[in-house]
């Protein structure tokens, strides 16, 4: 798998470092100026990013929205071609607010990374308040390190919209049907009037592990990039919400839901991100 070099891991610090410690994200003009980038060579780097699910760029489909995950925004969205999302971070006011020790200037990027988000804050209390997609129950996400020590209601789910396989039709969209459901039975009520959006629930926990022990770990590292461990992710597949069970054998076996696919890769490369920056070790 390629590896970043050193202007992405430079450009990708200076995004991570700005959002983290203060919740604003740097403009694509600042980092030109910051790292001596044309604006070609900006666009290249922050693609580049992107294809290594650091950062999802503004696209014409999300130009100027006023709903984000059907909840009126407060404030525009970032122009096109500025940063969306800082993973695991909105660059936008949305309704994931981020408490770390009872300050408040961060978004989270949707309910999937909300639940791992205290990973980036380490040994601090982190509290994610939301709401429920379709009831408009309040809801609380509490963590630490990675883990979570509170959720509520205690029935809360994690719905997931769109399949891995088809991350590339919309880096940005991708985190559209992500959200917050206050039960089950609030998701299948919410499917009756969205019944284009073939998704998954999955429970808090799994998708805190998910996020902390899997695709968001060692994200504050200098040298981060996803990681995807192949034979823990086989072995623990529960763990990590990546397997369902099936009704004739009675066994949870692997959710084709994650699964990638040949169209995944073709694509990646159709769409300009050619290289491959995810890495698949064994453990």
């Amino acid at each position: 798998m390629a590896r970043f070099n050193e202007t992405l891991k430079s450009v990708r610090k200076t995004i991570f470092d700005q959002v983290l410690a203060d919740g604003i994200c740097p403009t694509s003009s600042q980092l030109a100026r910051e790292h001596a980038l044309s604006e070609d060579e900006t666009a290249f780097v922050l693609k580049e990013l992107e294809a290594g699910i650091c950062v999802a760029i503004q696209n014409q489909s999300h130009e100027n929205i006023e709903y984000f995950q059907e909840e009126k925004l407060e404030v525009p969205p970032p122009e096109l071609g500025e940063i969306f999302y800082a993973r695991p971070f909105a660059t936008f006011k949305n309704h994931y607010p981020v408490w770390v020790d009872g300050e408040q200037k961060w978004y989270a990027e949707c309910a999937i990374e909300a639940c791992g988000i205290s990973s980036v804050f380490p040994g601090k209390e982190v509290a994610v308040r939301s709401l429920c997609r379709q009831t408009k129950v309040p809801v609380e996400i509490v963590g630490r390190d990675g883990k979570l020590v509170h959720y509520s209601p205690p029935t809360l789910r994690v719905h997931v919209g769109i399949r891995i396989r088809n991350f590339p039709d919309d880096p940005v969209g991708w985190c559209d049907y992500n959200s917050f459901f206050s039960s089950e039975e609030a998701v299948y009520a919410w499917r009756k009037t969205h019944p284009g959006v073939k998704g998954v629930t999955r429970s808090p926990e799994a998708m805190a592990a998910f996020i902390s022990e899997l695709i968001g770990k060692g994200r504050l590292n200098y040298d981060y990039q996803p990681r995807l461990p192949v034979l823990k992710m086989a072995i623990h597949g529960y763990r990590y919400g990546l397997t369902k069970q099936w009704p004739v054998f009675k066994y949870f076996l692997p959710d084709p839901f994650w699964m990638p696919t040949p169209y995944l890769f073709r694509e990646m490369k159709r769409r300009g991100y050619n290289n491959r920056y995810l890495r698949f070790p064994l453990i």
